[in-house]
């Protein structure tokens, strides 16, 4: 049955809820509700705004979703759909199956070292269960997606641009500023969910983020679109002496298509576009034909920081917008579309209590509910850019992977998320990775210290 849409300017039965105290006087709900044309604006649908836009819209808020570009329109990605998508996707009633159901499936991870070792192994979870990959380019997913939103009863607007957001303290609102082609208006809303990518100049201007130019780390990554008529559905990743922190993949799609590209990981010194292109087409150019692909598009990201602030007074910032970008394998729409769900459930409670400033439960949930969901993967994460980093204990591990399908299934299974990253603690696991260290070493201090005479 399809759900009957609700206008961000339309009133609502549920009034009552938003009572609240200002300068000590009750003021009616009605009055309070009348001053806003929405109850939370969302700044771009992507997949962290529309799944938040979606949320809130089937809890009966009014949502304005709010979108720069008009679809269909591309986002540089790598178009992985990792399987715990689906229990965030059921929550705003929809399914990787309505969603995906076209996709391409992955099954495996290949990791080729820059010294050309390599090693296959299956995505598999705890109980030996295969856990493949769907792989849907951007383009259709996020329209999909905006447009399961918009079914939900959020009031959908393509080609607005939000060109600044202001906290009004007093009557605690936001003023957004919004254009479309050469109109300007002005909405009203106490709370805006920020998802308009990395960057974000909102999260900027309120101190949430640090500029552009600060003293860190980005990720960097290229990518295009090239025929690939193999029935092979394996995730590709090749690693190169010339990219200390970075690798090349190559992603089967659907229709007979492969997403490829090259990207580094939280780098403090970006390449130039031509080093990262001249390595792409040494290692990539081994396994497709790039003659006649399509130009490389690129994008920039920051890496995550679990100490950045992602709240301020009526303002949450979400997926990329707020770094939530893995910082090993630099997928973000699991990330993306799950924070969208905990940013609205935490508008919800700011909504029903009246309470929207970042030192106030509601809004302060959320930055306790983001750590407890993605701090520990974030922090394996950089852990295992070190790993990648170490050129020789990499191909130990790799090493290792090609002769014994159990140990190369279990470490790709880390890699694509079919396992839970602290498996890395394991003392099995751990001891193996140790020991691989100490032979390295070992054979360093052998031939350091010279023949015996």
């Amino acid at each position: 049955m399809p759900v009957k849409r609700r206008k961000a300017t339309d009133r609502s039965s549920s009034d009552h809820c938003y009572s609240r105290k200002i300068r000590g006087r009750l003021l009616p709900a009605h009055m309070l509700r009348q001053s806003w044309d929405a109850d939370v604006i969302v700044v771009g649908a992507g997949p962290a705004g529309s799944s938040a836009a979606a949320h809130l819209a089937r809890r009966g808020h009014r949502v304005l979703l709010l979108e720069r570009a008009s679809f269909p329109r591309d986002k540089v990605c790598g178009d992985v759909l990792l399987p715990s998508l689906q229990k965030p996707l059921s929550a705003i009633g929809t399914s990787l199956d309505i969603l995906a159901g076209d996709a391409a499936t992955i099954h495996g991870c290949g990791f080729t070292t820059a010294t050309n070792i390599h090693a296959t192994g299956t995505f598999r979870d705890r109980q030996g269960n295969h856990q493949p990959w769907r792989i849907l380019p951007r383009v259709l997913f996020d329209e999909r997606l905006a447009r399961h939103a918009e079914g939900c009863g959020a009031d959908l607007r393509e080609r607005h641009s939000v060109e600044e957001v202001t906290w009004d303290q007093q009557k605690q609102v936001n003023i957004v500023k919004v254009r479309n082609r050469s109109n300007v208006n002005n909405y009203h809303a106490p709370l805006v969910i920020a998802a308009n990518g990395a960057f974000s100049r909102f999260g900027q201007r309120s101190g949430l983020h640090q500029p552009r130019n600060s003293n860190r780390g980005y990720s960097v990554a290229l990518r295009t679109y090239v025929q690939y008529p193999k029935q092979e559905r394996i995730f590709e990743v090749f690693a190169d002496a010339d990219l200390k922190r970075g690798c090349c993949w190559l992603v089967p799609g659907p229709h007979g298509m492969a997403n490829v590209g090259i990207g580094t990981f939280d780098s403090p010194n970006r390449p130039t576009r031509t080093n990262l292109e001249s390595i792409f087409r040494k290692r990539i150019g081994q396994r497709v034909n790039l003659d006649g692909c399509a130009p490389m598009a690129g994008w920039l990201l920051p890496g995550p920081r679990l100490t950045r602030r992602t709240v301020t007074d009526g303002l949450l910032l979400v997926g990329d917008a707020a770094g939530f970008v893995d910082p090993f394998t630099g997928h973000g729409i699991h990330t993306a579309v799950s924070s969208g769900l905990l940013a609205s459930t935490a508008s919800h409670h700011a909504l029903l209590s009246g309470m929207f400033l970042h030192r106030q439960m509601p809004l302060r949930s959320y930055e306790k509910a983001w750590r407890k969901a993605f701090g520990l993967d974030f922090v394996l994460g950089r852990l295992f850019q070190r790993l990648h980093h170490d050129q020789r204990l990499l191909d130990k591990i790799m090493l290792h992977a090609a002769h014994n399908h159990l140990w190369a299934d279990e470490v790709m299974s880390i890699i694509g998320h079919a396992l839970p990253r602290s498996n890395v603690m394991r003392p099995g696991l751990f001891s193996r990775i140790i020991r691989s260290q100490l032979s390295n070493r070992g054979a360093d201090q052998q031939r350091m210290s010279g023949p015996a005479g």
